[in-house]
């Protein structure tokens, strides 16, 4: 892997001094790492410099952490990589900003009721939807961290049976509210009395997650399907699908800001649900539809809960988890004339 010819013997010594990971790579590969670079030496290919002309700075995913990557042309088609530990918030951080978020969303929120009283007009209407659209968007970002921050601090096991079917009925009511102006079908089959020990919000979120990249790609949908069914003795299988029209372009825009490329808490989140419940996912995404099962374990239907549970009737909520993600579409505006 190793070859020192285009590499100076006094920046060798330099980089084999240093603490940071250092590299020179070429379009075949590497040709000189230091001791602290070789343990991501094989997870780093020649395609981060594939694009690069001049210095630049990338995000990698490395051993499960996040890095920034500050790449410079060196010689010969060469680029010197040098690799530093990507910023991180510790949770207490996290969770005064979540918290700052969430109040000033709830202040803005309530203002803009006010405002839509006082003044109830088209053009009205349209600014506070965007108002409320870009703040709902805002607060959609931290719903998955936050659910990866719970799911982490919670001792493994330490969830008591909960009732699967329950949950997925009010997703999809929640959705169906959603998208009631809409021409998307929401169409469940969910069957009753099924529980796992799980942490059914991290699950929704996931589905959530799955539901608007689907929605944010290149083909318009149609209707989203949700079943849930027996898998065996022990098991069951949760299936969310979005048909597609096709020939006929989505027009939907995502609001939310770019991302780096490597940033993907949805994919944390689904290593922790496999290790935390014994989740099972995987999808399907071809002409006719996109879709994600979830495979997981049943657990025993609690005493207190079950089959005659009284019916609970859900309201319009702006707040759920569904409609802040959805905000990004400027799906269901509230304010209307």
């Amino acid at each position: 892997m190793l070859n020192t010819d285009m590499v100076p013997e006094e920046l060798c010594r330099v980089f084999d001094s240093s603490p940071l990971p250092s590299a020179v790579m070429d379009k075949s590969g590497i040709i000189y790492a230091n001791k602290a670079f070789e343990p991501f030496a094989a997870e780093i290919s020649p395609d981060i410099i594939s694009d690069c002309d001049s210095s630049v700075e990338k995000y990698v995913c490395c051993g499960g952490k996040l890095f920034k990557a500050y790449i410079s042309p060196f010689v010969n088609g060469a680029f010197l990589i040098n690799l530093t530990p990507a910023a991180s918030f510790s949770d207490d951080c996290f969770e005064v900003l979540n918290a700052a978020v969430r109040h000033a969303v709830s202040k803005v929120a309530a203002a803009s009721d006010d405002l839509f009283e006082l003044y109830n007009t088209e053009s009205a209407a349209r600014l506070l939807n965007i108002i409320n659209s870009s703040m709902l968007t805002l607060m959609s970002e931290f719903l998955i961290p936050e659910e990866i921050m719970q799911l982490k601090n919670t001792p493994y096991g330490g969830y008591a049976p909960t009732s699967v079917s329950k949950a997925l009925t009010q997703f999809s009511e929640r959705l169906s509210e959603i998208f009631s102006r809409h021409n998307v079908q929401i169409n469940a089959n969910i069957s009753a009395g099924m529980f796992a020990k799980a942490d059914m919000r991290a699950v929704t979120l996931f589905l959530t997650d799955f539901a608007v990249k689907a929605m944010n790609g290149e083909r318009h949908i149609e209707a989203i399907g949700i079943r849930l069914f027996r898998n065996g003795a022990d098991r069951m299988k949760i299936v969310l699908t979005c048909g597609h029209i096709l020939g006929i372009p989505s027009e939907l825009s995502d609001e939310s800001v770019s991302k780096p490329e490597n940033y993907s808490p949805e994919s944390e989140l689904e290593e922790l649900l496999a290790g935390c419940f014994d989740c099972r996912i995987s999808r399907t995404d071809n002409a006719d539809l996109s879709s994600v099962t979830i495979d997981m374990p049943m657990s025993e239907t609690p005493m207190s809960d079950g089959l005659h549970s009284p019916m609970t009737i859900y309201g319009r909520d702006r707040f759920s988890d569904e409609s802040v993600y959805l905000s990004r579409f400027g799906i269901d505006p509230p304010y209307k004339i």
